[in-house]
């Protein structure tokens, strides 16, 4: 049941407008004034507001501007009730974010159809806001583990060796995938396979610090961005992974199995002209910890 809010500085006037909001199945707030209108709107948070023109101390121009500059009530819709016609004033509560205008003596249905159609605007925008992030979060999301994909990890990533090198700051990065994956897939199914991946993601959350960064670049294949550590930093991060993925088991269907990775872990240095040149070399040490056996990490 939406909220209004009646703002009138006549107790009278206010009570009667709100019979008719009663009788029209809306929960009534009441203010006999600009600065109670504020404070209850900020408080109360309602669906929408009415919001007579002439009053003492705040007019309604004045109110609407202040709740138009708060964060906690500028999205709140707003109708402007007045006697007044005068051209320059709609225009000016329009402009400052009025969402309709509806002049005095009130026709209640025609207010009730007013009142309908904010409401409607404000439940699209909403709607609207709940799309666009759940779009932002798609773009930006890997499916099977919920952590950045490659194109939204590398644009972190690259932000934060630029903040590094212009503050002269230290940054990490790990390099890391799952030992012998293809045998996992071959062995128990692809599904397994995700199942692992999902269950890596999930302990290198319980792992790193809330400051970095962890994506799936490709495959079994994940890197972490590591701002203000340096390589010893860096290298208990690592640990903590390796070792939480190394007792970690894994309950698949009737199957059960355990799995580890192999990481390579470098920190930033002043020969490194890109964030790719760090990319690569620690690359280059996840290969080395493969050679030497697996299931450790390799720092450079």
């Amino acid at each position: 049941m939406p909220t209004v809010l009646v703002v009138d500085d006549s107790e009278d006037n206010a009570k009667l407008l709100a019979y008719d909001l009663n009788d029209d199945g809306f929960d009534v707030l009441m203010a006999l004034s600009g600065d109670e209108c504020i404070t209850t709107a900020a408080t109360r948070k309602p669906d929408l507001i009415l919001l007579d023109m002439r009053m003492p101390g705040l007019n309604g121009l004045e109110t609407l501007e202040k709740l138009q500059g708060f964060p906690e009530t500028a999205d709140i819709p707003v109708i402007i009730i007045s006697a007044s016609s005068a051209d320059t004033t709609i225009i000016k509560a329009l402009d400052l974010g009025a969402s309709d205008y509806v002049s005095k003596p009130v026709v209640y249905p025609i207010l009730a159809a007013r009142m309908r159609t904010a409401l409607r605007v404000k439940q699209a925008t909403r709607e609207l806001e709940v799309a666009n992030l759940e779009l932002r979060r798609l773009a930006t999301t890997d499916p099977l583990t919920r952590l950045s994909n490659r194109r939204h990890f590398f644009a972190l990533a690259h932000a934060e060796f630029s903040k590094a090198q212009r503050h002269k700051r230290p940054l990490s990065i790990i390099m890391m995938d799952v030992d012998e994956f293809k045998q996992i897939n071959d062995t128990y199914g692809h599904a397994a396979g995700d199942r692992a991946l999902d269950v890596l993601a999930d302990c290198c959350r319980e792992a790193v610090r809330e400051s970095d960064l962890v994506g799936r670049i490709g495959g079994e294949e994940f890197a972490i961005c590591c701002p203000d550590a340096d390589l010893n930093g860096a290298c208990a991060i690592a640990e903590r992974i390796r070792a939480t993925c190394e007792h970690r088991t894994i309950r698949y269907g009737k199957h059960q199995f355990n799995f580890t990775v192999s990481l390579g872990v470098t920190s930033l240095t002043a020969l490194d002209a890109t964030f790719d040149d760090m990319l690569n070399r620690a690359d280059q040490l996840l290969y080395q910890a493969k050679d030497k056996g697996r299931n450790r990490a390799v720092a450079c």
